[in-house]
C-alpha cells in the first residue's frame, strides 16, 4: 500500500467509526424512548384492567338486583334503614364475616405474598357459599391495600398481596 492509499484507508475507517458511533447513540436513545412508552402503556393497561374488573362487579350487582318482570330492588327509605339497622343489631351473632375480614384472615395466615387467584381458590375451598370470583377478590384486596390493611407487590406481570401486619415492607407500584 502506498502512503496516500494508507492515509485514505485510515480516513475512511475513521469516518465509518464516527458513523457507527453515531448510529449506536441514536439506537440507544430510540430504545430508551420506546421503553418509556411501553412503561406508560403498561401502566395505562393495568389501570384499564382494574377499571374493567370494577365495572364488571358493578354490572353484576345491577344484574343480581333485577327481579323477574324487570322490577329493581326497593330503595331504602330512612324508615327501612332504621328497621334494617335494628334487625342487623339483633342478628349480629349469626352474621357472616365480611369479605374483607375473610381476606385479611387468609392473608395473615400465610407468611409469603399470594396472588388474587390463590386467595380466591382458598376462599372457595374454605367458604363455598361466598362469592370467590377472582375479580371480586382482587377488588376487595385492592380496597384492603387502599386502607393500608394489606400490601401489594409486583413481580414481572404478577401482583401479590401480603397482610399489613406482616413484616413485609410495602412494595412500590
Amino acid at each position: 500500500m502506498s502512503g496516500s492509499a494508507a492515509t485514505e484507508f485510515t480516513s475512511v475507517q475513521s469516518q465509518y467509526e464516527v458513523q457507527v458511533a453515531g448510529d449506536l447513540e441514536r439506537n440507544e436513545a430510540e430504545q430508551k424512548r420506546i421503553r418509556a412508552e411501553i412503561d406508560t402503556l403498561q401502566g395505562q393497561l393495568e389501570t384499564l384492567e382494574r377499571d374493567h374488573a370494577l365495572l364488571l362487579g358493578v354490572q353484576r350487582v345491577f344484574a343480581e338486583g333485577a327481579r323477574p318482570g324487570g322490577a329493581v330492588r326497593a330503595v331504602r327509605t330512612p324508615a327501612r334503614r332504621a328497621s334494617a339497622k335494628a334487625s342487623a343489631k339483633a342478628g349480629t351473632a349469626g352474621k357472616q364475616p365480611s369479605l374483607a375480614q375473610l381476606l385479611g384472615t387468609l392473608l395473615a395466615a400465610h407468611g409469603e405474598p399470594r396472588s388474587a387467584a390463590e386467595i380466591s381458590a382458598e376462599l372457595a375451598a374454605d367458604h363455598p357459599r361466598r362469592n370467590s370470583n377472582v375479580n371480586v377478590v382482587r377488588n376487595a384486596l385492592e380496597l384492603l391495600v387502599a386502607k393500608s390493611q394489606a400490601h401489594r407487590s409486583k413481580q414481572n406481570n404478577s401482583v401479590f398481596y401480603t397482610h399489613a401486619g406482616r413484616d413485609a415492607a410495602p412494595a412500590s407500584d
